[in-house]
């Protein structure tokens, strides 16, 4: 389970990177897995497929991923990413604009 502090830390580092680089983002992201309230990372509806991208945080050293939510975003048609949240705990604006590029802008 990934620190609450941390995650905020990463939230934040997502947050400065929108205004930064100008696109928008949700996060927390609320929605219904299997019927059940779930709180996602980050939702950004511009980046990775025509409906959007699902941003999740995993960590080292097992780098977890959560099968429910890979699940609810193929069928939703929904990108999706686990990120290593170490790499995303300071805003840097290179770094953050090449992640940007690797998942492809969509609107």
């Amino acid at each position: 389970m990934i620190d609450e502090k941390l995650k905020e830390k990463a939230r934040n580092s997502w947050i400065k990177a929108s205004e930064e680089l100008k696109f928008k983002i949700v996060t927390p992201f609320n929605t219904l897995i299997e019927d059940k309230e779930t709180s996602l990372f980050a939702y950004l509806p511009q980046y990775g497929s025509p409906k959007g991208m699902i941003v999740e945080l995993t960590e080292e050293p097992e780098f977890l991923t959560n099968s429910e939510v890979i699940k609810w975003a193929k069928q939703n048609e929904h990108f999706y990413s686990f990120i290593n949240i170490d790499s995303y705990l300071n805003f840097d604006k290179d770094f953050f604009a090449g992640t940007l590029d690797d998942w492809g802008k969509f609107s």
